[in-house]
């Protein structure tokens, strides 16, 4: 992986160049290639810049679509050919106080108000989602969001354009916490996608991607290794003048036990917490919870209900108090979460990924970001998916099954 000064890191994933071959020159079969969008809130306006630009360059190879929470709302406005929709919707929509007011939520438990924005994204709506577009979009291809059940805490993945396309929608956003109840699918009740499937890279791979390009609304942290790709290699030729040079492959062994370790340490800790401050327990769960959980964690400022415990400090804020089950879903989380990067690090041996992601934090938060905050994050955005597209437009669309 190799992090530049335009804004967004590239990781291309191959475990031994030399075995490989499906992306040699000399290789004649269609890839399948896949656009992952991971979750973040309000941080989500990072993928709207990064889908725009792609809109702006009419450049769409990717035959398979999956996207949690704010990633699979940018990935309707893609697949619904709106420029500028996911930035209505974070920019103007979950600004306003209707969706979520901190006073009424802290003094009357009055909660985000995901049924009136999703009001907002109706094909009815005159600003709304064009169904039609994204049915032609999708005659070839397939597009998922994905949903955690709230009795097993495992992902389940949902078409995306169907006529339950808008509980799939609020099933995947449904912060536990934040949205007052579970949402109803199929006879089953799920949360906030961002649980369990947080970057759901690996879904991707086993619907049978060649290729997966990961959105992220975070940086690529330093513990992620180095590695090369034939991918960049077999198409040197073509682009060698805009590709820089690939740093030595690092020792991705060592860093994964790192985080393996880490893995351990903090679940092992939150395991304890939840025994330890079940549901009765009056104490304030949120300080204790920083007491054990490292402090290189608290710094995650990315990450579901890590994010500079602002989740926390809002559910403090209102009264209610962390139980058992929630703490369960934190849990669930941060395996889930690690198991994302661990298959980032070191994907199987047939699948490359490139990612496209903010060299830097965002500026702006999950919630309550302000209009410059989320402006910034916005253009970062837009200069990363044109600084992707400069490096790997031709790449992909070259190896993309999706001719048309």
């Amino acid at each position: 992986m190799q992090s530049h000064k335009d804004g967004f890191s590239f990781d291309s994933l191959s475990s031994d160049a030399g075995q490989r071959h499906f992306l040699t020159p000399h290789s004649t079969r269609r890839k399948r290639i896949a656009l992952v969008a991971q979750g973040g809130g309000q941080r989500g306006i990072f993928t709207s810049g990064v889908l725009d630009s792609f809109l702006d360059a009419g450049f769409d190879p990717f035959e398979i679509f999956i996207g949690t929470s704010a990633g699979a709302l940018n990935l309707s406005a893609f697949i619904c050919r709106q420029k500028g929709f996911g930035h209505q919707f974070i920019t103007e929509f979950t600004t306003d106080d209707r969706f979520f007011n901190l006073m009424k939520y802290v003094r009357r438990q009055q909660f985000m108000d995901l049924d009136w924005a999703l009001t907002l994204a109706e094909p009815t709506h005159p600003n709304g989602l064009c169904f039609e577009t994204a049915k032609q979009t999708l005659k070839n291809r397939s597009a998922y969001a994905c949903a955690t059940n709230s009795h097993t805490l495992e992902p389940e993945y949902f078409h995306m354009f169907q006529d339950n396309w808008r509980s799939v929608l609020k099933a995947t956003c449904a912060i536990p916490l934040l949205y007052e109840s579970t949402v109803a699918l199929n006879g089953q009740y799920y949360v906030d996608g961002g649980v369990s499937g947080a970057i759901p890279a690996r879904e991707a791979f086993n619907r049978g991607a060649d290729i997966i390009v990961v959105i992220r609304t975070e940086p690529v942290t330093h513990e992620e290794p180095h590695t090369t790709s034939p991918l960049i290699e077999n198409f040197r030729n073509k682009v060698e003048a805009r590709l820089p040079e690939y740093a030595a492959r690092l020792n991705i062994e060592h860093r994964l036990e790192k985080l393996s370790d880490l893995h351990h340490q903090v679940s092992t800790r939150l395991n304890e917490l939840k025994f330890r401050y079940a549901e009765k327990n009056h104490e304030n769960l949120w300080l204790k919870l920083k007491d054990i959980v490292p402090e290189r964690m608290q710094r995650n400022g990315e990450r579901w209900l890590f994010g500079g415990d602002v989740i926390y400090r809002l559910h403090e804020l209102s009264g209610h108090k962390i139980n058992a089950d929630m703490l369960e879903m934190l849990t669930k989380h941060y395996h889930t979460y690690q198991d994302s990067i661990d298959f980032l690090a070191n994907p199987p041996m047939r699948t490359e990924l490139l990612q496209i992601a903010p060299k830097t934090p965002l500026i702006s938060s999950a919630l309550l970001s302000k209009p410059h905050q989320l402006e910034h994050d916005y253009q970062d955005g837009v200069r990363a998916g044109r600084q992707f597209l400069w490096k790997y437009s031709d790449m992909l669309k070259n190896a993309s099954t999706i001719t048309e």
